[in-house]
């Protein structure tokens, strides 16, 4: 961390509430591990710097359903956009807007490897180097023409469907057609979460 940012770490208040409570230090511990470790946060840096929580004080904690996280990366997408993420830039060549890793891991989330295209001709079967389904999430509604980032607007989908989608002659009508499915899924996802 040190080398990637010198003038980090936690306030007095900031580690005295990330060590006190079991929701402040687990987005501490999962804001670190997106910033500065692509998703994991080193489990010897945690030990390290006091976060790690101990075995014995803490009763064992039941992993969130698939649905749960899904629900969690949704809030924290619209939290984002609440304190105007939306409208955030970042400016290489040129200004685009931002896009939301937590939007992105929700949708594949829910997609469960699979291309959400209810008219899918055949995804690969193939997989990525680490194993992964070849997916690429999309915008429904481009975001680089400022469309919502949020998974309610987002869909996973194999190669051929992105490609078919973003050229293809009948784009406007899948567009339309992946706007309700990705809608559909969003609001199936969320109802999971509040019947239990």
């Amino acid at each position: 961390m040190e080398a990637h940012n010198p003038h980090g770490g936690l306030t007095t208040w900031a580690y005295e509430l990330a060590a006190s409570s079991e929701t402040a230090r687990a987005a501490v511990i999962d804001e670190i591990g997106n910033r500065f470790f692509d998703g994991t946060c080193p489990e010897s840096l945690l030990k390290d710097v006091g976060l790690l929580p101990s075995r014995s004080a803490c009763p064992p904690v039941q992993p969130p359903s698939l649905a749960e996280e899904y629900l969690r990366l949704c809030r924290k997408v619209e939290a984002a956009e609440a304190h105007g993420d939306h409208d955030r830039t970042t400016t290489d060549i040129r200004t685009q807007p931002v896009r939301s890793d937590d939007s992105r891991r929700a949708v594949l989330l829910r997609s469960n490897g699979r291309c959400e295209n209810p008219l899918c001709a055949g995804q690969p079967d193939d997989v990525t180097d680490s194993g992964a389904p070849i997916l690429e999430v999309d915008h429904v509604d481009d975001r680089a023409a400022w469309g919502r980032d949020h998974p309610e607007q987002m869909i996973a989908l194999c190669p051929n469907c992105h490609a078919t989608k973003t050229r293809g002659r009948t784009r406007e009508t899948l567009r339309n057609l992946l706007r309700h499915e990705a809608q559909s899924r969003h609001r199936t996802w969320i109802a999971q979460v509040a019947s239990t």
